[in-house]
């Protein structure tokens, strides 16, 4: 099955990191959605990978993973890994 990266801009808390974990989705890492000259500020942009047969389905088991707290998440995208 092929892998998927999901990019979605949020703030993670423990317990979301634990449904993606328990999802087997890879929380990748997070960087800051915005520079104020060398110092990152604004909601952090995360990266998960995951298998999925297609980048629709990839966001979608994401999103359900981290369900009810959607809202609390923008600017979804999803990429071949």
């Amino acid at each position: 099955m092929p892998s998927f990266r999901v990019r979605f801009k949020g703030m993670l808390n423990k317990s979301e990191g634990e449904r993606l974990s328990a999802a087997g989705i890879v929380l990748e890492g997070s960087e800051r959605s915005e520079l104020a000259g060398i110092v990152g500020v604004g909601r952090p942009v995360y990266t998960v990978s995951l298998e999925a047969s297609s980048a629709e389905e990839a966001m979608a088991r994401v999103r359900e993973a981290l369900d009810p707290d959607t809202g609390n998440f923008s600017d979804w995208g999803s990429e071949p890994a």
